[in-house]
């Protein structure tokens, strides 16, 4: 293995552990999403030359929800998580 690839493995490496300690998903909703993910980039491949700006739009759904499940982050669930913690401290601050 030469050194630009023993680069990428490591850099590659990096992230995923790096993406594991960020995870906010369940296992059982990243397997899904994958699922539901590589089903969308299906039919997205397939329509690419009967409707392309369609196509197009469902290759980026499918290839965001594959990434969702591959890192086990989600910056939606982040984002709700994070209001529901300070709505509940707003209330519990009030008298």
């Amino acid at each position: 293995m030469d050194t630009t690839a023993k680069e990428i493995f490591e850099d590659v490496k990096e992230r995923l552990i790096e993406a594991n300690e960020n995870r906010n998903i369940a296992k059982s909703e990243r397997v899904l999403s994958v699922a539901a993910g590589a089903f969308v980039c299906y039919t997205g491949m397939t329509l690419i030359f009967k409707r392309p700006l369609t196509a197009l739009a469902e290759l980026a759904v499918g290839s965001a929800l594959i990434l969702r499940g591959a890192t086990g982050y989600c910056p939606v669930t982040d984002a709700v998580n994070h209001r529901e913690i300070t709505i509940i401290e707003e209330i519990v601050e009030e008298p």
